[in-house]
C-alpha cells in the first residue's frame, strides 16, 4: 500500500444499523467489497458493496442533518447463532473467514462462502423511522413505525467454540491467520489453532489463568503465533491498589511470562511512592483496552481507554519491555487499533468520533478523520477494521452505523 495522506481519503457509505443497540465490531471478509458488523444484542450482517463507486456528495438524514457520502446498499446476509452482544470480530488479512466473541461465552467461526440456509426479517432503521413517524399525525405514526423490515438470508457458523464460562472480551489473530487468542473475566486465556480450508477444526492449544483481579481487557498474537500478550485494566473508580492492571508477554507454548512490562516500567522498590503513582497513572490511565504486535514482532501497541483524556497510544519493546513512545492524539480514550501489513502505520479509533493515522517510525501523525459529534457521551466509533487491500478502513460507530472510507 502506498502512503497515505489527508487530502486522498473520503467518505464512502453510512451503513443502517439502527437497531436500538451499538454496533462494536466490524471486519471485511473474503475482499473490500464485503463488510460484516456486530451489534451488542448478537445481531451480525453483512454487506455486500457496489463493485463501481459514485463520487461522494451531500446526503441528508431524516432528522435534516447533512453528512458526506454515498448512497447505501442494502444489507446481504445475516449470520444468526448468538445469544448475547457481540464484543470483538477477527479475521485473516485475505479475509477467508471472521470469528466472532460474545457475551454468551462462546466463539463462532463464519464461512462467508458457505451458502445461506434460511431467512430471517431486519429493522435497521429505527431511529429513521422515528424522525419519520415525528412528523405525522399519532394516529399515522404505526405505518411508519410498524412497517415490515428488509428481509435476508440466514447462515449459521461454520463451528461453535465454547470453552469459556465467562464473559468473552478480548480477542486476537496471529499475523499469518493460524491462530486465534480470546480472553474472558473470568481471566481465562485460550489459544485455538485453526486448520487451513477446515473451519470446524479449532482445536485449543494453550490456556492459562492470568493473575490478579482485574478483567482481561485486550489480547493480541504475534504474527508467529507464539507469544500472546495480555492487558487487564479497564475499571474505572478503583486505584491502582485495589484493581492493579496487568501488561504481560506470555510464551504461548507454555503460557509462561516472558516479559511483564509494567514490573519492567514501574517497579515499586526503585521509585518514591508519589513518582511511582503518577508514572503508573499516567500509563495505564483508564483502562489498556486495545493492543497489537507489529507485522515484525519488535515492537507492541498499546491503546489507552476509558472516558477520559487524552488517549495515549504506547509502543513498547516486546524483547525488554521498554517504553520506546508514547503518542497522544485521541482526544478522549482509544477503543481499537491496528498496524498495517507493511508495519508503517498504525491505524486508531477512540471516543473522539475520530479515527487516526500514525507513523510507526517517528510517532508522527498522518491523519485525522472524522468530526466530533458532541463529545464521547455522545456516540463514538467502537472498532475499525482495514480491508484485505487496505485501501478502505471501517468503523462500527455506536450512532447506529457502519462507516466506509477510501483511503486513496
Amino acid at each position: 500500500m502506498s502512503d497515505y495522506t489527508r487530502d486522498k481519503i473520503k467518505p464512502l457509505w453510512r451503513l443502517a444499523m439502527e437497531t436500538g443497540s451499538w454496533p462494536v465490531a466490524v471486519a471485511f471478509v473474503d475482499s473490500s467489497r464485503r463488510v460484516v458488523a456486530g451489534n451488542q444484542e448478537g445481531l451480525i450482517v453483512e454487506w455486500e458493496l457496489p463493485e463501481a463507486v459514485s463520487e461522494p456528495v451531500k446526503l441528508f438524514e431524516p432528522d435534516g442533518k447533512q453528512y458526506d457520502g454515498v448512497e447505501p446498499p442494502p444489507p446481504s446476509r445475516q449470520y444468526v447463532g448468538h445469544t448475547n452482544g457481540v464484543t470483538r470480530f477477527v479475521t485473516p488479512r485475505e479475509g477467508r473467514w471472521f470469528l466472532s466473541a460474545s457475551l454468551d461465552r462462546t466463539l463462532r467461526v463464519w464461512d462467508p462462502a458457505a451458502a445461506p440456509g434460511g431467512k430471517a426479517e431486519l429493522v435497521l432503521d429505527r431511529r429513521q423511522r422515528r424522525h419519520k413517524a415525528q412528523k405525522l399525525e399519532e394516529k399515522k405514526r404505526p405505518e411508519v413505525l410498524d412497517a415490515p423490515g428488509i428481509e435476508l438470508p440466514t447462515q449459521q457458523a461454520a463451528a461453535v467454540l465454547d470453552a469459556h464460562k465467562d464473559w468473552i472480551m478480548a480477542l486476537g489473530i496471529s499475523g499469518d491467520g493460524r491462530r486465534v487468542i480470546s480472553g474472558d473475566d473470568a481471566r481465562q486465556i485460550i489459544v485455538w489453532e485453526l486448520e487451513a480450508g477446515k473451519l470446524d477444526g479449532s482445536k485449543e492449544v494453550a490456556r492459562w489463568q492470568c493473575p490478579g483481579v482485574a478483567w482481561i481487557s485486550a489480547a493480541a498474537l504475534s504474527a508467529d503465533g507464539q507469544l500472546a500478550a495480555v492487558a487487564q485494566y479497564r475499571r474505572k473508580g478503583g486505584d491502582y491498589n485495589n484493581y492493579p492492571a496487568g501488561l504481560r508477554i506470555y510464551k504461548v507454548a507454555d503460557g509462561a511470562v516472558q516479559v511483564d512490562i509494567l514490573a519492567i516500567l514501574y517497579p515499586k522498590e526503585k521509585n518514591p511512592p508519589y513518582k511511582y503513582q503518577y508514572d503508573y497513572h499516567e500509563f495505564v490511565s483508564e483502562g489498556l483496552v486495545a493492543l497489537a504486535f507489529s507485522p515484525d514482532g519488535k515492537l507492541l501497541a498499546v491503546g489507552q481507554g476509558g472516558e477520559g483524556g487524552p488517549g495515549k497510544i504506547h509502543f513498547v519493546d516486546v524483547a525488554t519491555g521498554s517504553l520506546v513512545r508514547s503518542v497522544a492524539g485521541h482526544k478522549y480514550g482509544l477503543t481499537d487499533l491496528t498496524f498495517t501489513a507493511d508495519g508503517k502505520y498504525l491505524f486508531s479509533a477512540g471516543r473522539d468520533t475520530r479515527f487516526r493515522i500514525t507513523k510507526v517510525e517517528d510517532g508522527s501523525e498522518v491523519a485525522v478523520i472524522g468530526q466530533e459529534r458532541g463529545g464521547q457521551f455522545t456516540d463514538w466509533l467502537a472498532a475499525i477494521a482495514l480491508s484485505p487491500d487496505e485501501r478502505r478502513l471501517a468503523a462500527a460507530d455506536i450512532a447506529g452505523f457502519v462507516q466506509v472510507w477510501d483511503l486513496g
